[in-house]
């Protein structure tokens, strides 16, 4: 191709781009005749012609770019905007940039939300308070600045256009930034494969976490949450770490310190990947000042190996105090908006609170399997990621030994977390920053998948064969069970949803191996209860269950234990009659004294209830033929955190339970 044709070729693509960015932007029109309204057909049109251009252009990778234009057209057609935590992150980028400060008052009170508990009291400076980072409205002031172009280039065009900075166009401006972000994760993602892979192994693997993790989601439904700008800072410092690794200037230790930094602003446990470049600092102290000659005192050196000894002194210096001086650049942005909401260039303890992360405690089954967005259990693909770094130690270990750090640092204080399930989050979205990571140990994983089913290409057979064998079972199982009718017709949602029930019932939800294994040994229950009951709390944070347990609800049955009847209604209300010992779970966050309330009847007047504790017997009280509430109070030391067993014994006698709740002692 021409160079002339090649700069033609560029211009439309530009033209192309800026027109659609327009349309999306504005609001789905396009201002530039002949084109109208960029709905699905516009929106197809579009595509095409830009698909056709980036083959022509030959765009690298190009099956990542292709893909980016049905996803943007998801984005622009059936995206979210705001949403969750992401007025949070957009409040902060409107005051910045519309009102020239990080006063929020009348943001807050722009979304409804200035009465909110946590942000009616200000803080020492007379500001509202926010617990979210500054990075990512910094980071999206570029894309709200086309925004406010838009919106300007409508109003002169004489149409409606709000400038507030409330409006879609700087919404939809914001939003696209976010969308931007996360692509170019990817491409520093794939880059960054690419230098350890092939090209065929490099592509699989950041389609397969594009396509299989939370990314994506942030990216598309809500992009105005932090995730996916914090995507890019996290794969661009590793990206920029592994690029220089044994080659490092001083200038290369600024750039790490700088983009470390600004990572930091954007999600703070970025903070993390600071032990990357530690890890080389250190491994270069060991080799430069411990090995050889220069091992020896400075009496015994010659003067050249004295030179070489002090000029290592002096770039270890130099790198350290660069990345040193480059974070703190860097994280600049973030200590201004601390000491101009709360006076403090720096806080002791995270503003969510002093107990948000507690390091002595780690939910490790629950961060990971839980059906309560459990990180494994919602993104399985994530398995390889961490599965991965067996292969790639073997055989990559200087590329693998140091993000192994992160990887498990980065992990462990995610479990800590107060909210390990991260609020409303799609899987757990705190694992953003090793995204990168991940994609390696993937890419890995896929490597030695490969080179094992050259060795043994009958164990693709196999893999092939053992779905059609497990249908088989579940249909076989069905028709015993006569679930399904060996005459009738059975529709194939019904036939797989039963298999799949079947399977959960049996062994557990696959997705959740092996903590519901772990589970049913501990609790004694089967393990399909793991996924209805683990990540429910009587009072802990969103969504408790405010101590109730109402033993007649559906919703409540996973935290009932063995010794239950069916459901049937008494006394005008919903309850089970026991059958021996009956056990109720109690969840807890940490143990405090607690007063348990039996809403109970008994055949008979009189009739003792025996009520134990994990196994200790804590009290009891005398039920009668009338359903009333029968209360006892059980000092903190006999509860633990997370399940507790509360078993309630009435001997030989059937006890109606309404329901069992659960008070702290003095509220």
């Amino acid at each position: 191709m021409s160079p002339r044709i090649r700069r033609w070729l560029w211009a439309a693509f530009g033209l192309l781009a800026a027109e659609l960015v327009f349309a999306i932007v504005s609001g789905a029109v396009s201002r530039w005749p002949p084109f109208g309204p960029v709905g699905l057909a516009g929106y197809t049109v579009r595509a095409l012609l830009l698909a056709g251009l980036m083959a022509a252009l030959r765009f690298r990778p190009l099956p990542l770019w292709l893909l980016l234009l049905p996803a943007l057209g998801q984005f622009h057609l059936a995206g979210g905007r705001i949403g969750g935590d992401g007025v949070m992150y957009y409040v902060q980028l409107r005051s910045l940039l519309k009102d020239a400060d990080i006063d929020l008052t009348n943001e807050y009170t722009h979304y409804e939300l200035i009465d909110r508990e946590d942000l009616r009291v200000r803080t020492k400076t007379g500001l509202r308070r926010s617990i979210f980072a500054i990075g990512p409205a910094l980071a999206w002031a570029p894309f709200f600045a086309i925004g406010e172009a838009v919106a300007r280039v409508e109003r002169a065009a004489g149409r409606d256009s709000d400038l507030s900075g409330y409006g879609p166009a700087h919404v939809n401006a914001t939003a696209l930034g976010s969308f931007a972000y996360g692509f170019a994760a990817l491409l520093l993602i794939h880059d960054l494969l690419r230098r350890h892979f092939g090209p065929g192994l490099a592509l699989a693997g950041v389609l397969a976490l594009w396509a299989g993790s939370f990314l994506h989601w942030y990216m598309v439904h809500q992009p105005t949450m932090s995730h996916a700008p914090s995507a890019f800072g996290a794969a661009l410092v590793i990206g920029l770490w592994d690029r220089s690794r044994g080659t490092r200037t001083w200038r290369g230790s600024l750039a790490l310190g700088l983009a470390l930094g600004f990572a930091m602003c954007l999600r703070w446990q970025n903070g993390v990947l600071l032990v990357l470049p530690a890890v080389d600092l250190a491994r270069a102290a060991w080799t430069r000042l411990r090995s050889g000659p220069s091992s020896m005192s400075e009496e015994g050196l010659r003067p050249d190996e004295r030179k070489t000894r002090t000029a290592a002194w002096r770039w270890l210096a130099a790198s350290a105090g660069a990345l040193g001086a480059g974070a703190l650049v860097g994280a600049l942005p973030q200590m201004i908006a601390w000491n101009a909401l709360y006076g403090m260039w720096l806080l002791p303890y995270p503003p969510h609170g002093t107990d948000f992360v507690r390091l002595d405690h780690p939910y490790v089954l629950e961060t990971l399997f839980s059906s309560r967005h459990g990180l494994l259990s919602w993104t399985p693909v994530l398995w390889l990621g961490f599965l991965g770094f067996v292969p790639l130690l073997r055989r990559r270990p200087a590329l693998a030994a140091p993000l192994l750090v992160p990887l498990v640092l980065m992990t462990y204080v995610n479990m800590c977390s107060g909210d390990w399930w991260a609020g409303g989050s799609f899987s757990i979205r705190r694992f953003d920053p090793l995204l990168a990571p991940f994609a390696l140990g993937i890419a890995a994983c896929l490597e030695w998948t490969a080179a094992l089913l050259r060795r043994r290409p009958q164990i693709t057979l196999a893999a092939a064969v053992l779905p059609l064998v497990v249908w088989n079972a579940g249909l076989w199982e069905q028709v015993r069970r006569g679930l399904v009718s060996r005459e009738g017709a059975a529709s194939f949602p019904r036939l797989y949803g039963t298999t799949a029930r079947l399977l959960a019932d049996g062994v557990g939800s696959p997705s959740t191996w092996p903590a519901s294994w772990i589970f049913a040994l501990r609790e004694g229950r089967p393990p399909s209860q793991y996924d209805p009951l683990v990540g429910r709390y009587l009072f802990y944070r969103q969504n408790n269950l405010e101590g109730l347990i109402d033993v007649g609800a559906p919703g409540d049955d996973a935290l009932l234990g063995e010794g239950w009847g069916r459901v049937e209604e008494r006394f005008d209300t919903k309850g089970r009659s026991t059958d021996g010992p009956a056990r109720v779970f109690a969840p807890l966050d940490v143990p405090e004294t607690l007063v348990i309330s039996v809403a109970a009847a008994a055949p008979r007047d009189g009739a003792e209830v025996r009520v134990s504790v994990n196994g200790r017997e804590a009290g009891r009280f005398a039920a009668d033929r009338t359903l009333r509430e029968h209360a006892l109070t059980v000092d903190a030391d006999w509860w633990k955190r997370e399940l507790n067993s509360v078993r309630l014994d009435a001997g030989a006698l059937r006890l109606y339970v309404d329901r069992v709740r659960f008070a702290r002692a003095g509220s």
